[in-house]
């Protein structure tokens, strides 16, 4: 056999790069149209979209007063006297002395009707006092609270089933009516006057001693009472 020459040789490598490139180019190009195909596939959604949902949660202080006016209405006293009423009606104007007032049974019914505890204090305006709302000698005109489970007053939104204002100040005692009034219930740091339906009330009551000697003919006289309710926050 001859020997095959320089040339040959150089002539079939030239061949086989030129079919190694070609191979190259099309498998390439057969990579590149796959990919193509694939991204048609993956690549369908090309848009987004986004959606917000806001909640706020708000504070609110609010107390109402479920019976706005006690009525002592219109009488006078026997000697010796003096006639007690108790908004209450635990004394009232049918009692000792007394002669055609009426007989009140019922006082401020106060509900907590926010979300948030509160205290309670009350100021007045009008006749405030015991000689200007009543005269004579040695009137008396009080004030005094109650938690409404003790006290069973209708009108509450849901009756309680616990005793409100348990927890801390609460102004059970009665004492003389200001015009600069008092706290009722809790205190500027003590909320006690509880948000939850089964404890969120208590009663206000009055008491008045009218003595035999009240003044007579100067006509109707008022107090007017303002209950303001406080909240941490």
């Amino acid at each position: 056999m001859k020997d095959v020459s320089n040339k040959t040789i150089v002539a079939l490598l030239a061949v086989a790069l030129v079919v190694t490139v070609l191979g190259t180019v099309v498998s390439v190009n057969k990579l590149g149209e796959l990919s193509g195909k694939f991204n048609l596939l993956s690549g369908a959604a090309t848009t987004s979209a986004s959606g917000l949902s806001n909640l706020t949660i708000s504070q609110s202080t609010s107390i109402t007063n479920q019976f706005s006016a006690i009525e002592f209405g219109s009488g006078y006293v026997t000697v010796p006297g003096p006639c007690v009423i108790d908004s209450n009606g635990v004394v009232n104007g049918s009692g000792n002395y007394c002669v055609g007032f009426n007989n009140p049974s019922s006082g401020f019914l106060l509900e907590n009707t926010g979300n948030v505890n509160l205290s309670v204090n009350y100021t007045c305006s009008g006749s405030c006092t015991a000689a200007s709302f009543i005269g004579g000698t040695s009137p008396v005109f009080q004030i005094w609270a109650t938690d409404n489970l003790a006290a069973g007053q209708a009108g509450e939104n849901v009756a309680d089933t616990v005793a409100s204002c348990a927890n801390g100040p609460f102004s059970t005692t009665p004492a003389a009516v200001s015009a600069a009034g008092t706290w009722l219930c809790g205190n500027s740091s003590d909320y006690s006057l509880d948000s939850t339906d089964a404890q969120d009330a208590f009663v206000v009551d009055l008491n008045v001693s009218i003595p035999a000697d009240a003044p007579t003919g100067s006509g109707v006289q008022t107090a007017t009472f303002t209950f303001n309710a406080l909240a941490t926050g």
